[in-house]
């Protein structure tokens, strides 16, 4: 039995574990198994390819693969494998997790390792290696996740039992190795918070001797605190407290603080520290700032404090603060600053010398280097005090000046890389942080800035900086509508720029220039200018490449050469003033001339898209594929046009329609990247150009000289403005005024050169020259202040400075527009029949006296002139006054003949003339301190030079022409006085009245009469102060009311036809302010007043600094309950329908009428007539808005000529308040004969509109009615405020499609009708001429108000 058992073979040994997967990765098939043997703790992995090769026999096919070491892993996340499991072959990949192992030619991979060993898994992927001609390849499971094999059931109980044990001692190990950190932290934590204790204790007190040596510096005998200063850190604060022997005097003091004497001041600077930085001491290391310098200056020795060391860089001082006791505090003191020339302040940072290497050098908190002022801030040159500039715009300006002004090294890649960085960081849509960043780039483009100091920019740097800028540029043109205009400017300074490539073109192909003759070595024009060109390229190199261009051209020609240099500003001094200068002139090789012509044309081209981005042909092809269709075929068509022979305007034509596809492209395009937009705006830019240089080529004229002609010329011009003002609202009003002049031209078609036409092209033309003046305003008020700021810190030339805007505005289609319209004027005036000038107010007699020129008749508004005044003035709005002492009044623009300074100068015996021929104006203000005899008989205007020794230039102002005439002895009378010397001699009191020559004279009274013009006047006040707060029309009088509501109320009475309506009236009467000033919640501002009132008497004629703070005491008056419910009473009485919510509006308009006493024409009229302001009493009459479609004025008796058959009236779209409020542009301007028949008289157009906006709305009016306003002399009318309950809406006219000046028809019938409510109401009143306001509202006619004509 025995034997027999051992006979038996031995049973094969069965696995522990065994399991099979298939593994599916098409085209790859493989398997792989799991075992473990009892013979052994191992574990065996086996995986074995099944089929055929994927790619071909021989492949070689790897295992990528990792472990996830715990059950709990993510099985995503694996880790490197132990070496112990790597099969044979198996390659690491550096920084890698994965491992690759390699399979038997046989397909078999083996892997073998100790169970104790064994991962939770195996997470894995196939490969084909990229080798020996096969393709790599990877292989992962259908969903494309990677394969896992799972080997925790192969791991046996044994090795399962073990690694708990294991686990649980390692837990036990880590409590107690945790408990014990719990305790060690917990101590270091008390001893910490014992430390942080003491460290606060001692901060306390070193904060407290701090402030207290600081306190005690600060009120130290002869001492005073000028500046204190804080950084905090930390570690503690570092304290700066700048003290002076002497204050430096405020703004009102006489004495500036440069011109206090040094020995009389001394500056001193205590820096105390209460840092505690690791132990270290504390060093201050600082230096000095000197003027606007933005490096450091060491300090001379006589200022430094005890323990100064100065620094090998010769720039700084290092001092170590001293202790103070035990508690850590450190001061210093630096004396004698006073001593430093030009001195403003000091830099420091702080060093720690003994502290970790991170906190040995410390900034200011907010970044940067501490900066302490020593002296006030010294103000930006040329900016007012009170100038609309936000401090991110000072901050921008005193950036750049400290830059441009003061940095050792700067250049066009600096100044492009700073703006970029202003652009994207700091200034966002300020504009008037844009208008700066214009202007500095202009500055820069006319070389008023340096290109390159003192530092080496490559072509590419340049090119690269430019490209970024103009690209970031062309980001806000897109999203920043307000700013495009100014965006679009800043482009046309900087140029395109480019890529690496074409920086480094201009570097490499003068390279190849230069190599064409072997003689251009050292010395050489050639070769100074490729050293220029290798070290810093700039837009002079344009300049350069154009004039050896010319001396090629010519043979050798030097002097076309250094023409064409000094054409464009360059000089020889210039030249050789480069760092790498260029001091030879060009030398001439004839074997060559073809081969340079063509390569500098070439090398030409590439410096103007680089520096110019505007040489049109090179945009163009750039631009091809940026285009889309319809913009491509405007943009080609102009080019064949260009270079064709047809006619000017057909050029003109094309290019404005080429830019108007180009501009919507730009704006409108959502698929344009930013590069693309920048490409096609300096297309837009190029085109302008061209227009610009096609107009010019042909004197502003190029065409046949008919209206026609001139007409399409001007709306092509305004079309190519319209590209240049998107996204402003210029740009609509461009687009109306097009539209008006359309209306025009197809009249034109129609009746041909007509007087009527003539008449419409007159005021469409003046449409035009609105817009283009508020355009030209809107550079002169972005622009100017800074342009005035920059110059004055950048050293330019005066002229430079004083003519920025105008040669901004020259290189824009603004100037092309202005060209046109002046060329376009005696065309226009030959059609209308009008000369160069137009009488508004006649004089006809002949006077003497000096010409004195202002840019606007508002400026010399209380202007102390002489007798027989010329005063030749560019612009008027129709409000202001004249001088008293003036004869003649030329002005360069139009107003109404019934605005208010038309009657103004009418009653106050000035002749008013508008000029528009821009050539005889410019004669005019040619005669400047001339004096001259002047006489204006009907509409020839004629001036005769007296004498022209005084001749000046327009620039010099009135004062230099007033004391030059004193000087030649011409007799004037005394100032202030229109009347002979003596008139008023001994006058104390007296009564206005006229004397024989009609002029305004007092009449002296007795006393008796004195004290019955007294009683009167108190009994009048006493009336005044009982009636009630508000009346009706039955109980006006003129005790209570002035000229409006009375005689409103008179036509009401006296019987108006009932086809002519009234609007409802109630009235505030005099007296009611004086009232409410007397309540007692007033009593403070009563008090106010009378000082106010008192500094007015005792200022000098013509000073209106006052008005504003008495008007202000008017607005804050509170209104008592009884006037709350008289004006409740009048709102109600209107029509009013939400009393409660309009009643606070209806108090501040009628504080507003009251406040008008005191605007500045009302009080210089008074002052002119000697008027004390309690003689001027003010009813406010309340009316109900007639929401008018038409509005007009009538004169029943001709204003101009004087003829009292013939009827003058003005006609508006809206309401009136365009007409009677000077409204830009004219009124519809006509004149009837009162002596026919009415029904069929043919009314006599004098001018068509040309406001270009309308009011309507407003629902109530509050319109001032003063006792002066009808005042022989006093000029009343429109000297106070009426003002709308609620603001008017605001509305654009179309002149094009408004029935007014497209219906003949409706035109005459409206014209009839007015005539006839004049007619009507002069015989009411009396037969007395008439100033009759009204309006026409659906059909029917309204009279607003009348008055005696003046």
């Amino acid at each position: 039995m025995g034997a027999s058992a051992a006979s038996k073979a031995p049973e094969p040994t069965v696995p522990k574990h065994y399991s099979t997967e298939t593994l599916e990765a098409h085209p790859l098939h493989a398997t792989v198994t799991v075992t473990r043997h009892d013979s052994s703790p191992e574990i065996e992995v086996n995986f074995q390819r099944v089929g055929k090769p994927v790619q071909r026999e021989g492949e070689p096919l790897y295992l990528h693969w990792g472990i996830v070491k715990n059950a709990s892993d993510n099985r995503s996340v694996y880790v490197r494998p132990p070496k112990s499991m790597w099969p044979e072959g198996t390659d690491p990949r550096p920084g890698e997790p994965s491992l690759q192992s390699p399979f038997t030619d046989g397909g078999v991979l083996s892997m073998r390792f100790s169970e104790r060993f064994a991962p939770a898994g195996l997470v894995f992927l196939f490969m084909i290696r990229s080798t020996n001609g096969f393709d790599e390849q990877w292989f992962k499971r259908p969903n494309g996740s990677s394969f896992y094999v799972d080997l925790t059931g192969a791991v046996s109980k044994t090795e399962l039992k073990r690694r708990g044990m294991v686990l649980e001692e390692q837990k036990k190990a880590e409590e107690k190795r945790h408990k014990e950190e719990q305790q060690r932290k917990a101590k270091e934590l008390a001893e910490a918070e014992a430390r942080k204790k003491k460290e606060q204790a001692m901060k306390e007190k070193r904060s407290q001797q701090a402030a207290k040596y600081l306190d005690d510096s600060a009120s130290a005998d002869g001492w005073n605190l000028f500046k204190a200063h804080e950084e905090a850190y930390e570690f503690g604060s570092l304290f700066f407290q700048v003290v002076e022997t002497a204050p430096f005097p405020d703004e009102s003091a006489s004495v500036t603080r440069d011109e206090m004497q040094l020995e009389e001041r001394r500056i001193r600077v205590h820096v105390v520290s209460t840092l505690s930085v690791e132990g270290s001491d504390i060093v201050l290391h600082w230096g000095v700032k000197k003027g606007r310098k933005g490096g450091w200056h060491p300090a001379p020795s006589e200022c430094r404090p005890e323990d100064s060391t100065a620094m090998p860089d010769g720039k700084a001082v290092q001092t170590v603060l001293k202790l103070q006791g035990d508690s850590g505090l450190r001061i210093a003191c630096i004396n004698n600053l006073e001593k430093i020339e030009d001195v403003t302040g000091l830099f420091s940072v702080i060093h720690a010398p003994n502290a970790p290497h991170h906190l040995q050098w410390m900034q200011a908190a907010k970044g940067g280097d501490i900066f302490i002022p020593v002296i006030p801030k010294r103000p930006l040159p040329g900016l007012n005090a009170d100038g609309d500039f936000t401090d991110v715009c000072v901050t921008t300006l005193e950036g750049i000046i400290e830059r441009e002004m003061e940095y050792g090294s700067w250049t066009l890649m600096h100044r492009y890389k700073h703006a970029s960085h202003l652009i994207s960081s700091v200034i966002g849509a300020d504009e008037t942080c844009w208008a700066t960043i214009y202007v500095w780039m202009r500055y820069s483009q006319i070389r008023v800035l340096d290109w390159q100091r003192h530092f080496n920019t490559k072509p590419r740097e340049l090119s690269s900086a430019q490209l970024g800028l103009v690209t970031l540029l062309a980001n806000k043109f897109k999203n920043v509508s307000a700013i495009r205009w100014l965006a679009r400017l800043v482009m046309s300074c900087v140029g395109r720029g480019g890529s690496g490539d074409l920086g480094q073109r201009i570097r490499d192909d003068i390279l190849a220039i230069i190599r064409h003759c072997r003689d251009w070595g050292h010395g050489s024009m050639m070769e100074q200018w490729h050293q220029k060109l290798h070290n810093n390229t700039s837009p002079d190199d344009v300049v350069i490449c154009d004039a050896l261009i010319v001396f090629w051209e010519g043979n050798g020609n030097l002097s076309g050469y250094w023409d064409t240099i000094h054409s464009h500003g360059l000089s020889r001094e210039r030249m050789a003033s480069y760092e790498q200068p260029i001091t030879n002139d060009p030398d001439f090789r004839g074997h060559i001339k073809d081969t340079m012509l063509w390569e500098l044309r070439r090398y030409g081209a590439l410096l103007r898209q680089v520096h110019l981005g505007t040489d049109l042909n090179s945009i163009v092809e750039r631009c091809q594929g940026l285009m889309d269709d319809g913009c491509r075929h405007e943009v080609n068509n102009f080019m064949y046009i260009r270079n064709s022979r047809s006619p000017v305007l057909d050029k003109l034509m094309s290019v404005a329609g080429a830019r108007k596809k180009v501009c919507d492209h730009v704006i409108f395009s959502n698929s344009l990247h930013d590069e693309s937009r920048r490409d096609l705006i300096f297309l837009d830019l190029a085109l302008e150009s061209e227009a610009r240089r096609v107009l010019e080529s042909v004197g502003g004229v190029g065409h046949d000289g008919t209206l026609y002609s001139h007409l399409v010329a001007i709306q092509t011009a305004a079309g190519a403005l319209m590209c240049s003002e998107a996204g402003l609202e210029t740009e609509h009003e461009l687009s109306r005024a097009m539209n008006d002049l359309d209306a025009v031209i197809a009249r034109l078609g129609r009746q041909g050169e007509s007087h009527d036409v003539g008449l419409r092209a007159a005021a469409g033309m003046n449409i035009m020259r609105n817009v283009l003046t508020e355009i030209i305003d809107r550079y002169g008020q972005r622009l100017g202040p800074v342009s005035k700021c920059l110059g004055l810190a950048f050293n330019a030339d005066k002229n430079v400075i004083s003519t920025f805007i105008e040669e901004s505005v020259r290189g824009g289609p603004a100037f092309s527009l202005s060209t046109l319209l002046r060329k376009a004027g005696p065309a226009v005036r030959r059609v209308a029949q009008l000369g160069p000038y137009s009488t508004i107010a006649p004089l006809d007699k002949e006077t003497k006296g000096p010409v004195v020129v202002f840019n606007k008749l508002r400026e010399c508004e209380g202007a102390n002139i002489k007798r027989g005044t010329v005063i030749i003035a560019n612009e008027c709005d129709g409000s202001e006054d004249v001088p008293k002492n003036a004869s003649y009044v030329v002005i360069g623009s139009t107003v109404d003949v019934l605005s208010h300074v038309s009657v103004r100068a009418r009653n106050e015996r000035h002749g008013l003339i508008a000029c528009l021929d821009e050539s005889k104006l410019a004669e005019l203000r040619g005669l400047h301190g001339c004096i001259v005899k002047a006489q204006l008989r009907g509409e020839d205007f004629r001036v005769e030079v007296v004498d022209d020794s005084a001749r000046m230039s327009p620039s010099s102002g009135v004062q230099s022409v007033m004391k030059r005439v004193k000087s030649l002895g011409f007799i004037t009378p005394p100032s202030g006085m229109m009347t002979p010397p003596g008139m008023f001699a001994g006058l104390k009191r007296g009564k206005l009245m006229k004397d024989e020559g009609g002029r305004l004279t007092r009449r002296e009274l007795s006393e008796r009469a004195l004290r019955a013009l007294s009683q009167k006047k108190a009994a009048l006040h006493n009336r005044q102060l009982g009636a009630p707060w508000a009346i009706r029309p039955s109980e006006f009088s003129d005790e209570l009311v002035g000229g409006k509501s009375l005689n409103l109320q008179r036509l009401v009475a006296l019987g108006l036809p009932s086809w002519i309506k009234t609007p409802l009236s109630v009235a505030i009467p005099f007296g009611a302010m004086k009232k409410v000033m007397n309540f007692d919640t007033n009593q403070d501002l009563l008090e106010e007043y009378e000082r106010l009132n008192k500094q007015v008497s005792a200022a000098k004629l013509g000073d209106v600094k006052i008005c504003p703070k008495l008007r202000d005491v008017i607005k804050s008056l509170e209104a008592p309950e009884g006037l709350k419910e008289a004006l409740r009473g009048v709102l109600d009485d209107l029509g009013c329908e939400d009393i409660d919510q309009t009643l606070p509006n209806a108090w501040v308009a009628v504080k507003g009428v009251w406040a008008s006493i005191w605007n500045e024409r009302a009080h210089l009229a008074r002052q002119k007539l000697r008027l004390d302001v309690d003689d001027v009493d003010m009813a406010v009459l309340c009316q109900r808005v007639v929401d008018a479609d038409y509005a007009f004025v009538i004169h029943t008796s001709n204003p101009v000529t004087g003829d009292e058959n013939e009827l003058y009236g003005e006609i508006v779209v809206g309401l009136g308040e365009t007409l009677v409020g000077n409204a830009p542009g004219q009124a519809m301007g006509f004149t009837v004969r009162k002596d026919e028949d009415l029904d069929e008289v043919r009314p006599v157009i004098r001018s068509y509109p040309s406001k270009a906006t309308a009011l309507f709305g407003g629902d109530f009016i509050f319109r001032s009615d003063s006792n002066a306003e009808d005042l022989d002399g006093f000029a009343g009318a429109g000297l106070h405020d009426s003002l709308p309950l609620f603001e008017n809406e605001v509305v654009s006219i179309n002149y094009g499609n408004e029935r007014l000046t497209t219906d003949d028809e409706f035109r005459d019938f409206m014209i009839r009708g007015v005539a006839k409510i004049g007619v009507e109401v002069e015989d009411i009143m009396g037969g007395v001429p008439q100033d009759i306001e009204g309006c026409f509202k659906d059909g029917e006619f309204y009279v607003v108000q009348a008055r005696p004509q003046v």
